[in-house]
């Protein structure tokens, strides 16, 4: 059995990590067993591959690190059960959605609410200790962290700019998603592919997440995504 190893579930959602849910999202969808731990952030960079989350560690004992990884690791292992009938170019263009998605969307719908707005920070906390009691001590630790986040945000560039220049961007990958979905079942088409464990996994976090932004209710007024996210989660109770 493949062990999955992630933060705390959250908002009905396996895990309060996009990249997590990816994964969780991928083994669901191809029938894969599978168990989720929640990782010991103290041990985190000896445990892990690359001192992040997720990493999965199979029944041999091998332990891969990085959600696209892992889930590359995971079609050679097992077989490419959602893929093989893809052709070079719905690959390539489910590779730049992905990157759309992981590299531009994560920091403008998630990091700007999470981690950025104070009282989105503030919001955050109860979920990520899962109702413990906040201590001097660990709040330092939390606040820390969120530094270093913040850090991130700033290099990747985005969290330069104002909160009303982040929902643009915000509203314009939302924008993008919907427009490609159209009237689709899936992402791609009339059947699940690996990219909708990133593209569902995504709009959950964003939909779901508690905190009031900007950006909130946004990806709610795209019919077509509601839609897309009801299936989904009426087929695969996730």
């Amino acid at each position: 059995m493949i062990t999955v190893y992630g933060y705390v579930p959250a908002w009905g959602i396996p895990d309060i990590s996009p990249y997590v849910t990816k994964v969780v999202n991928y083994l669901k969808f191809t029938g894969v067993e599978f168990e989720h731990k929640t990782q010991d952030l103290a041990t985190l960079d000896e445990d892990s591959p690359h001192g992040k989350l997720p990493y999965i560690v199979d029944s041999d004992g091998t332990k891969v690190g990085d959600s696209n990884t892992i889930i590359a690791y995971l079609k050679d292992k097992y077989g490419d059960k959602l893929d093989a009938d893809l052709s070079k170019q719905e690959r390539a263009l489910a590779l730049a959605f992905n990157r759309l998605i992981e590299e531009h969307l994560y920091w403008s719908g998630i990091i700007q609410p999470r981690w950025r707005e104070d009282s989105g920070w503030e919001t955050y906390i109860p979920y990520i200790v899962q109702g413990a009691e906040v201590t001097p001590e660990m709040r330092e630790g939390l606040d820390g962290f969120r530094g270093r986040i913040l850090t991130e945000f700033d290099g990747q560039g985005m969290g330069r700019r104002s909160a009303e220049v982040v929902v643009e961007f915000f509203r314009a990958d939302i924008d993008a998603l919907s427009d490609f979905m159209a009237d689709k079942d899936f992402f791609l088409g009339d059947k699940l592919h690996s990219i909708d464990a990133s593209v569902y996994s995504t709009l959950r976090h964003i939909a779901d997440q508690p905190q009031q932004w900007l950006g909130s209710g946004y990806v709610q007024s795209k019919a077509n995504l509601v839609d897309y996210m009801d299936r989904i989660r009426k087929q695969y109770d996730i």
